[in-house]
């Protein structure tokens, strides 16, 4: 069931909402960035969902920006979190 939701959500994601949840979290996302993490979540949102991809982080730690990589990569692990202690 939590597969199927997530994958709705992520289906009618824009770039614009990835902007904006930066901004909501004191990112500021290029449009160049958004693309990229959209491309990320649409790809590979059940690795990041259910494992440790490290070589998926690493991959974007060269591709974003030092100030947004860092931000993004406390929110998700503080997300990993949540969903592991549900």
């Amino acid at each position: 069931m939590n597969e199927i939701l997530i994958q709705k959500y992520i289906n009618n994601i824009t770039l614009n909402d990835i902007i904006n949840f930066g901004k909501n979290e004191g990112i500021n996302i290029s449009n160049s960035e958004a693309k990229i993490l959209y491309e990320y979540m649409h790809k590979y949102w059940r690795r990041f969902y259910y494992e440790e991809p490290k070589d998926l982080m690493l991959e974007l730690k060269n591709k974003l920006s030092s100030s947004t990589y860092n931000k993004l990569y406390e929110l998700y692990y503080i997300a990993k979190e949540k969903i592991k202690n549900k």
